[in-house]
């Protein structure tokens, strides 16, 4: 038992390590990082998408930058960014498009 709760340790920090996008902590983490597409424009409409991820093994959702565009109603693009939520492994991303 004990050497099965030791590997399951170590795949866990080994996901989370290899995870090139993750930055944040296993325990908690909460970021907002930079997308793209960014422009003087000034922009009235938004739109955002969400998708989940369970221990890095589970991932469901849509979080393109397409689809926050369409749930805004978004047709020129003026940029977005990305939020992070991390809380023991639930990790939830969140897209946020802006434009006209």
């Amino acid at each position: 038992m004990k050497k099965l709760l030791v590997t399951l340790a170590v795949l866990i920090f080994g996901a989370t390590c290899a995870n090139a996008e993750f930055l944040g902590g296993f325990i908690y983490s909460g970021m907002t990082t930079p997308g793209g597409g960014y422009t003087n424009a000034p922009a009235y409409k938004q739109g955002s998408t969400t998708c989940k991820n369970i221990f890095f093994i589970v991932g469901v959702g849509d979080c393109s930058v397409r689809t926050a565009m369409k749930n805004g109603g978004i047709k020129t693009l003026a940029g977005y960014d990305v939020h992070r939520e991390n809380v023991i492994g639930f990790q939830t991303i969140t897209v946020r498009a802006w434009g006209n």
